[in-house]
């Protein structure tokens, strides 16, 4: 991608996609209840745990979200007799750690709400299993308090236009369909509760803002795929941001921790990306909703989605062990507070993992995802906030097999290994991590209101490689500026052309890194500083003379 992609660059998208149900292998379904007790010599009944008493709750807990009549699992386990039946199957998943699926390390940062049964639950279901699994007396059955958040009647609710019967000619079907949502004013999203409309075949949901100057772009690929919404593979296809709301089988509604809030401009959209799979049930029409409880006031502190995109990947192929490296530096002035990251990558990935470097070049692990799952992937909360100071970076660090025998297979037949690199597409690859950052709202609830206050703390308010810098501070603002400054037809490359063309693809590399960490003009600075001081020459002027007002203007609002 050269300069003309700068868009591409500045509005990199991908949402991290949640996980749902997983299926029982032919050997899993081998077993029974029965065989389980055998291999154990087993307990009398009374002495060990029962149905009613301890396992009817662990199961809820742990396995009826998916594993429940019309649900997504592939069957249900919420009375005695189907638990009964699936004992053995069950007790092998369960300790072999498949179920609950979980895919993080357990050696990195404490995540928030892990869906990992505790050893003492395993131990339990495994001496229940080997006691012939008795039911007990219903009388022992202990009080389980519903985990629910009291919110009340949501604010805004929002489905697509039309039901949706998801293709059955491919197992997994990826739609994104618009909502009939309008926002006249910006609005604070406090809380989001997505319902799935056909649960038996609704995977995950993903619901992605679509900023105002996205819309037709958005109504563009709406109107030229036949049927409600259109297909898309890992994202909303529109150069979003992270998704702001998501639900996976069994989730209730995520709230933010108070004083935070997720804010959606004027004017924007929300498109619903859904991913259907046909193999667990036939598909019915299908109409999910989007339940919104917001503020009525700008909140403190703003919930913001930063993405970290190694756009220069390159996977060779026939290469089974392809590892990319890269590091996102936080540039900006001020520590960067995240509380949430979001990993993710395609079918031929392998590994992923998120570390900080910190600056005596240490590093810590954020996350670590050892066997990669496009299934089952999805957000993760951090149990405390992770801050990274001015100067220490995020290394992104991806693992793929492009050998012949991890081909994807497309109509029955397996695909030859060919090079692969950065797209949306499901042929494509990524190497990709969201972070949710807290911010505080102050300058920011304008619109570029950190980037003007920034700018003008410059000492010259019109040298580029400061005002390049304070792009960084305003992640909407430089989303939607930076194209009109060094995109197609932006206002570097109208009046600076031969500049920017020397430093085109330090430009490009420092731009997905601003995204994230901020200071566009440091990069430059850092990693190209002969390009960059004569883009600074040529450009200074431009800015004083008002050459780019008008593109900073119109993000500003102004």
């Amino acid at each position: 991608m050269g300069v003309n992609g700068a868009r591409a660059a500045t509005l990199v998208l991908i949402g991290s996609l949640a996980g749902g149900c997983g299926d029982a292998s032919d050997e899993d379904v081998a077993g029974s209840a029965d065989a389980g007790a055998a291999d154990g010599g087993g307990l009398p009944a009374g002495d060990g745990p029962t149905w009613h008493a301890d396992i009817a709750p662990l199961m809820a807990q742990h396995c009826a979200g998916c594993h429940t009549e019309g649900g997504a699992g592939p069957f249900a386990l919420d009375t005695y007799d189907a638990v009964k039946r699936m004992a053995g199957p069950a007790r092998s998943a369960i300790e072999a750690g498949r179920m609950p699926p979980w895919q993080p390390a357990d050696d990195c940062r404490p995540l928030r709400d892990p869906r990992v049964m505790p050893p003492a639950d395993v131990a339990r279901f495994a001496a229940w299993v080997e006691a012939g699994a008795p039911e007990g007396d219903a009388a022992d059955a202990p009080r389980v308090e519903a985990q629910t958040v009291a919110l009340g009647p949501p604010d805004l609710m929002g489905q697509p236009f039309e039901p949706y019967v998801a293709s059955t000619d491919r197992p997994d079907d990826y739609r994104c369909l618009p909502l009939d949502l309008t926002f006249e004013a910006d609005t604070y999203v406090r809380a989001t509760h997505v319902v799935p409309g056909d649960a038996a075949v609704v995977h995950h949901v993903l619901v992605f803002v679509v900023p105002p100057e996205r819309v037709g772009d958005l109504e563009a690929l709406d109107a030229g795929d036949a049927g409600p919404g259109y297909t898309c593979f890992g994202g909303s296809g529109l150069g979003t941001a992270g998704p702001m709301a998501a639900w996976v089988p069994g989730a209730v509604a995520n709230v933010a921790d108070e004083g935070r809030a997720t804010r959606i401009a004027a004017g924007s959209r929300l498109v619903m990306q859904v991913h259907y799979n046909v193999l667990a049930a036939d598909p019915s029409p299908d109409l999910t909703t989007l339940e919104l409880h917001t503020y009525d006031e700008p909140q403190p502190y703003l919930l913001t989605s930063r993405p970290q995109a190694g756009l220069d990947l390159h996977i060779p192929a026939g290469e089974a062990e392809v590892v990319y490296t890269r590091d996102f530096v936080n540039r900006n002035r001020t520590p960067i507070t995240v509380v949430a990251v979001a990993p993710h990558m395609h079918v031929l990935g392998e590994r992923i993992r998120v570390d900080v470097v910190r600056a005596d070049d240490s590093t810590e692990c954020v996350v670590d995802i050892p066997a990669w799952d496009f299934n089952w992937q999805q957000s993760y909360h951090l149990a405390e906030p992770l801050v990274v100071q001015p100067g220490e970076a995020f290394r992104l660090t991806c693992a793929y097999d492009n050998s012949a025998a991890n081909q994807p297979v497309i109509n029955g037949e397996q695909l030859t290994p060919r090079d692969v690199t950065w797209g949306e597409g499901t042929l494509d690859e990524m190497c990709l991590n969201y972070i949710t950052v807290v911010e505080p709202l102050d300058e920011q609830a304008e619109a570029c209101g950190a980037f003007t206050t920034c700018r003008a703390a410059c000492d010259d308010p019109n040298d580029f490689l400061c005002v390049s810098d304070c792009l960084g501070a305003d992640t909407e603002c430089a989303q939607c500026a930076l194209p009109g400054l060094v995109g197609e037809g932006g206002c570097v490359r109208d009046d600076c052309l031969p500049e920017l063309a020397a430093a085109a693809d330090c430009v490009r590399g420092c731009l997905v890194e601003a995204i994230s960490g901020g200071g566009l003009g440091a990069c430059m600075a850092s990693g190209c500083p002969e390009q960059a001081a004569a883009l600074q020459t040529c450009m200074t002027p431009v800015l004083a003379a008002g050459g780019c007002d008008a593109a900073i203007a119109g993000c500003a609002g102004e």
